[in-house]
């Protein structure tokens, strides 16, 4: 009898969602991230300077679904969404990065389609 080949490690990807001040379109996008099918991703919301209520949100929507997001934010000095997104990259765990924007609801299989 043959042994069965040993199985991939199984890849876990970084979310990267860009935002500057829509707290609510951000909401909708976090929920959609914690109705995932594939649950084993790092999540980090790339802030290009949003004022406290984007932060507020964030905290509450982890609070109410278990997600696990770093913020990784910067001072409104116009528009640097590069510059934030490469704190965010930096800041990123892994080796595989997803990049989506804070208005995108993603589908229940989105990292799952990433990671297959």
């Amino acid at each position: 009898m043959t042994p069965a080949p040993p199985s991939a490690p199984r890849m876990r990807p970084t979310v990267i969602v860009s935002t500057y001040n829509q707290p609510r379109w951000l909401e909708k996008t976090l929920w959609g991230y914690a109705a995932q099918t594939h649950r084993d991703f790092e999540l980090l919301i790339a802030d290009d300077g949003s004022g406290p209520e984007t932060a507020a949100t964030l905290a509450r929507v982890c609070g109410e679904t278990g997600l696990a997001a770093r913020h990784v934010w910067h001072a409104d000095d116009g528009f640097r969404k590069t510059e934030i997104l490469n704190h965010a990259i930096r800041a990123a765990t892994t080796d595989y990065l997803i990049f989506t924007d804070g208005d995108c609801i993603p589908r229940r299989d989105f990292v799952a389609t990433h990671v297959r």
